[in-house]
């Protein structure tokens, strides 16, 4: 049997990482293109005024679907996992903020 190469970046820890912080970043660069003259905490109170800080959450958590696609066509199957659980847990985190 021949044994496969394994890749350093192919790992649920690396996955687990990247699908958490990508989202956040994307807050914070919707934040810096377009409400960069507000400070941050007036930004986050209007969007929790608004009701839209949960679906701003869920657009910036689509994200992870691009890097997803990115490790299953690089053919890195456990940081793709660890892309999805931190997908399904932030689904878990707006459901629960839903029934709250």
């Amino acid at each position: 049997m021949q044994q496969q190469k394994t890749n350093k970046l192919d790992n649920f820890a690396i996955g687990m990482l990247a699908g958490f912080i990508l989202p956040v970043l994307v807050f914070f660069a919707v934040y810096f293109i377009g409400e960069s003259g507000t400070s941050f905490s007036n930004y986050v109170g209007n969007l929790m005024y608004l009701q839209a800080l949960v679906k701003l959450g869920s657009l910036c958590v689509f994200a992870n679907s691009a890097v997803f696609m990115l490790f299953i066509k690089l053919k890195y199957d456990k940081t793709a996992r660890g892309v999805l659980g931190a997908t399904i847990l932030y689904a878990i985190a707006v459901m629960i903020s839903q029934v709250f």
